[in-house]
């Protein structure tokens, strides 16, 4: 227990951390090289991470002969670092002359895309993002609760789909702080204080459901892609 808070502790440190550092630098004079180095650092150690991962376990389950581990992990660093390190060299000259406007597109961008996940769940014949959640943890669901569950998607859908547009409005005609604080400082913060007010609504609405708590809904979702993931391993 104490072990998982410590986690969860150091997490939401290196979160705000990560922000600070990156709206002042983003702001203040002088900070233009390091506010890109944070934009594009984060995403390419993830995106080389990632690579190295599919390609070592490419070449540990498709080689018809067995490889060194030394060569396997050669192999795949070479191909998971050259490629992201020679695109950010030749792009770098233009990623430190716009850097505001990388913040900008990961920001509508990633708004963007969670707003697309949860409002095509919302389609004819499909089920919400959230009641698939809550169905994690309670697989029958009382029939009130599934249509609440489909309501918040509804509001989750709307709450990045505004994000987007106050981001946008801000970009483009507001001082550029004034963007930075709202995309940069108070998007986590908004969206914890989004997953607070639903869970205390609905414990008012439905006082006597047996509500998950937020560990409990994650621990849910991570048994079920643990699931998914042994099962196409199976195949």
């Amino acid at each position: 227990m104490v072990n998982s808070l410590w986690k969860s502790g150091l997490a939401v440190a290196l979160v705000v951390a990560y922000a600070l550092a990156s709206h002042f630098a983003l702001i203040l004079p002088g900070g233009k090289t390091i506010a890109a180095v944070l934009a594009v650092g984060v995403p390419a150690i993830i995106a080389m991470v990632w690579l190295f991962q599919w390609v070592f376990n490419g070449l540990k389950s498709k080689a018809a002969k067995p490889l060194p581990v030394v060569l396997k992990v050669l192999a795949s660093s070479a191909i998971a670092i050259v490629p992201i390190v020679t695109l950010l060299y030749l792009t770098w000259p233009l990623m430190l002359a716009n850097a505001d406007a990388l913040y900008f597109v990961q920001h509508v961008g990633t708004n963007g895309l969670l707003a697309w996940v949860f409002g095509q769940t919302l389609s004819q014949g499909a089920t919400p993002l959230i009641v698939t959640f809550a169905k994690m943890v309670h697989p029958v669901l009382p029939k009130e609760i599934e249509i609440y569950a489909r309501k918040v998607t509804i509001a989750w859908t709307w709450f990045f789909i505004l994000t987007c547009g106050v981001s946008v409005i801000l970009y483009f005609w507001a001082p550029l702080p004034a963007w930075s604080a709202f995309a940069i400082l108070l998007q986590w913060p908004s969206v914890v204080l989004f997953f607070i007010g639903e869970y205390l609504l609905r414990k008012k609405l439905f006082k006597k459901f047996d509500h998950a708590t937020l560990k409990q809904g994650f621990d849910a979702y991570r048994q079920s892609q643990n699931k998914s993931i042994n099962a196409a391993k199976a195949e």
